[in-house]
Order: structure tokens, then sequence, then C-alpha cells
């Protein structure tokens, strides 16, 4: 740090400029201060301190810090502002009356954080308190919120307001972790929260909003341990999530009369109109997934899907024309029920052994997305006219071998959705339309048992010196050593691009010969 000042003679002390602290403080220099703030500010952050008399007994004391090269994580409303964007703290530094310190008129400012209003700091340098009447994110949200750290070492935080972009909270829902080992905190963080919010409008993705929003939400060592929230969609159909605690498990319940809604509002489909939800997730996993969990829809249609429509009519164009009758691209497709259990973890999205079933249109489902390689591999078999095609499939032992294993059909196609996320191609199989149900299967194109893949760290675990010497021989010099070392075999370009056969990516051609 670096302490500047100066002195005028002859000159009254609140005429005299104010003594400056400057410093640079990153993340090991807030621990040994003392500040328990890395959890929220993760960077280098230059910090000015001024004090100046101004004529009274104790010095007026103001903090600035330039927040705009550290990142900052509000974790419970989903909000970050990246590193490189601007942001200013301001506060002035004082004897607090219900704590030791204040930071009064505390503010944040930045292209999109607006926050106002005060801190209490205790003797051990934790946050204790907090009021922020004016607090307010992206562009739609508006909120007061208030908290009390307790003397059982819990917060007690409450929020409401008339608005709330709650667009990056619902993303967060659906967000695959790398499998990675979760950040150590600090012994000062506290060992849980509870969090009650009242909202009277939540702005979701497509333009759909939840009314009289009212959640509780507890959490105790960083795991969700108390859930319940309720509003009201668009249209008047309600939305319910609640936290079921069962032996060895969390489970996290959500009920809607307006599936459509329900996907819009959380940006995950917004081609589903209608339909009865029911989701039930596994908070805790299970093997290398880190979610486990079950969607159920009924009576639902599908709008203007640009994948379905292209795997319908691939389909159709496999199936020879009778009577050369022009094609018809059926743009609204109905489904009666839809079951699709899928698991989370590493990175990776699996959609395990699912089912679409609808009078016209029905398809079996499974596959993987890799958001970590950014790649997509979905398949399986559509059934064309599967309210007929489907009859026979519940008669014992012939059902299974006329219409297949799951009993999707006589007829039916196999087709695979693969290829980048950003522009994934569609692949028919028109061979598998003449097949038994019995030896659908054959013509699969994807996994038939799709699972999450752990991501071996390829990074040595030995530094470099310990390998080098490890490969040398024994009577051998650094020379020989060295030698050892250029003769190791070259890593993979990418390690982590490789989680199972079936979704790494090739090559279009293979490699060239050079003289």
């Amino acid at each position: 740090g670096k302490i500047t000042g100066q002195r005028i003679f002859g000159v009254d002390g609140e005429l005299q400029p104010p003594m400056k602290i400057t410093a640079i403080l990153d993340e090991a220099d807030r621990n040994q201060l003392g500040l328990d703030i890395n959890d929220i500010v993760r960077g280098a952050v230059p910090v000015e301190i001024s004090l100046q008399k101004s004529g009274r007994t104790e010095p007026v004391i103001k903090l600035k810090a330039d927040l705009s090269n550290a990142e900052i994580v509000l974790e419970p409303v989903a909000w970050k502002k990246p590193a490189g964007k601007q942001a200013l703290l301001e506060a002035d530094i004082a004897n607090g009356k219900t704590q030791k310190t204040e930071l009064q008129n505390f503010k944040i400012s930045g292209d999109d954080i607006a926050v106002e209003g005060w801190v209490g700091i205790g003797a051990d340098s934790r946050m204790r308190e907090f009021y922020f009447p004016s607090f307010a994110l992206n562009v739609g949200s508006r909120l007061e919120v208030q908290g009390t750290l307790g003397d059982d070492n819990i917060w007690q935080i409450k929020a409401h307001g008339p608005a709330f972009d709650g667009r990056d909270v619902f993303k967060s829902l659906f967000s695959v972790g790398d499998g990675a080992a979760p950040k150590a905190k600090s012994a000062k963080s506290s060992i849980g929260t509870n969090l009650n919010i009242e909202i009277g409008n939540v702005i979701g993705g497509n333009d759909v909003s939840l009314r009289n929003f009212k959640m509780k939400l507890s959490t105790r060592s960083e795991k969700l341990s108390a859930f319940d929230a309720k509003g009201t969609m668009d249209g008047g159909t309600t939305f319910a999530a609640v936290l079921e605690q069962g032996p060895g498990a969390r489970r996290l319940l959500v009920d809607s009369a307006d599936a459509g809604q329900v996907l819009k509002l959380m940006d995950f489909y917004p081609n589903m109109q209608n339909g009865r939800l029911r989701l039930e997730v596994n908070l805790d996993g299970n093997g290398p997934a880190e979610k486990t969990g079950v969607l159920w829809v009924d009576n639902f249609r599908v709008l203007g899907d640009p994948i379905v429509s292209e795997v319908v009519g691939s389909a159709d164009d496999a199936r020879p024309a009778i009577g050369g009758k022009r094609k018809v691209t059926r743009e609204i497709f109905e489904f009666d029920s839809m079951r699709a259990p899928f698991s989370v973890g590493y990175g990776q999205f699996v959609l395990e052994e699912s089912y679409l079933k609808g009078p016209l249109v029905g398809a079996n489902l499974r596959g993987k997305v890799d958001f970590k390689t950014r790649r997509v591999n979905l398949g399986g078999t559509y059934v064309p006219l599967q309210g007929l095609n489907g009859a026979l499939g519940g008669i014992p032992l012939l059902g299974q071998l006329i219409s297949g294993a799951h009993g999707e059909g006589i007829f039916g196609i196999t087709f695979a959705v693969q290829g980048p996320m950003s522009e994934p191609q569609v692949l028919v199989n028109p061979l598998s339309l003449v097949a038994p149900g019995i030896f659908r299967e054959m013509f699969q194109m994807t996994s038939q048992n799709p699972s999450v893949q752990v991501r071996e760290d390829k990074a040595p675990s030995k530094p470099v010196e310990q390998r080098v010497r490890a490969s040398s021989s024994p009577g051998g010099g650094a020379a020989s050593g060295a030698g050892e070392a250029k003769r190791a075999p070259k890593p993979a370009a990418n390690p982590s691009a490789v989680v199972d056969g079936w979704s790494s990516s090739t090559t279009s051609g293979g490699a060239k010969k050079t003289n």
C-alpha cells in the first residue's frame, strides 16, 4: 500500500487536503485483512481510503473501490459481473450503533447494477447486517433487500419488490457442472441462509411472466435444504415447486397445468403449447451424475419445431410415394403423453430412454448433449400413425416381436440428430422401416445406454522435474532425463472433447502423408 498526504501551514483543519491510502487487494490480501468477501469478489481490486479531519474529533473516512477488473458473483440471484465490465463501489466508513463499523451511503454503480444502502460490519470484520432499499440488477429488477446474520451463523434475508428479471436464475436451474470439486470457502463463512422473497412480476424467457411470486428457500452447508415456490402464469394457471426430504435424497417436485408456459418462462423449449407438467429432480444425483430426474407432460402440442419437422419430413421422403401426391409438411404435432428421464453431470445432459406418444406421430428418443464440447448426439425411432401402428404392442410376446422392445409400433424409422449444437444434422435410416420390431434396435445410430461420463484429468499429477527424473535411467545425467522427456508422447489436442466413443467428433479426411 501507499500513504500520501500534505500539511499546509497556517490553514484550518477543514481546509487541509485529505490523507489517502491506496492499495491493490487480491484474494490473499483480503484474507490477511480478515475481509470475508472472496465468495462474492474475485480478482484484484484497487482501493482508495481518504481521511479528512474537517474540524471534527473523528476524521471523515471515505472508501472507493474500482471493481471493473474483478468478477462479482451474487449466487442467490444468479447474477455475475464479468471482469472488464465497469463497476465502482463508494461508501463512508464510520463508527456504528449496532455494529462496530458501518458502511454508510453505500453505493455500487455499474453498467447493469445499481445498489444503494447500508452495511454493518462486526468486530470480527464480518458483514453482520445490510439494508438496500434500492437494489437494481440488469434493467427490469427493482427490489428492497434486507439481511441479518444471526448468532447461529445463519443469514436471514428478505427481499420484495414490484419486478425482477429472472431469466438468469431460470437458466441456472438447467446448468450442468463440470464435475470439479466445489471451491473451499473460508472458515468464517455462514453455515446457511433462510431466504424469503415476494415479487409482483418475475420476467422470464420468451416474454412470459410469473406474477405474485412467493418463495421460501433455505440452504445449509451450501446445499438446498428447503424450498417452496408459488406463482401465477400468463393465462391464470398456477406454478408450484417444493422440495421433499427423503431418506438419503432430496427431491424437487414441480407441477403446472400449462407445460408450454413453464418451458417458455424458463427459456428451455419455446415450441410446446398447453400440457400438464410434472417434474421430479433428485438433487443428490446417482454415481457421476450430479442430478437425475424425470419429466412427464400429458396432452400437449408442438408448434413449428424445425428438428421435429425435418425428422418427419425426412422419414416421409424415405417412404415410397403413393399416387404421386405432393408431400405436405405438418407444422402442428399433437401428443398424448411424454416421459423423459434424464441425468446431468460433468457438463453433459443425458436423455435416457424416453417416449412421445400421439395419435399421428410418436417417437422413442435417447442420447446426450455435451455442453463442454458443444455437441449433440440424440437418436431413436420415429413412428408414423402411432395410434394405429402401436395397437398390437400390448400383446404379450407377439407385441414385442412385431412392435419393438418398447412397443413403439409395427413400422418405425430410426433417426439421429448429431453434430454441433449450433447446427445439428438430421440422419434417417430408411432400411429400418422394413425390419421387424425386434430387430429395429440393430439400426439405431446412437448408444443404447447413454450415461454421464467422468472427464479424467489428463494433466500430470507430478511436477515436470519429478517426471524427468523418474523417466531417466539411474546412471544417466540430466541429458538422459531430458532425452526421455522429449520422447514422451504428446497429449491429445483436446482431451475433454472425448467423453465416450459415440459423442466424439471425427475429422472429414484422413492424415496426409508427407516426405
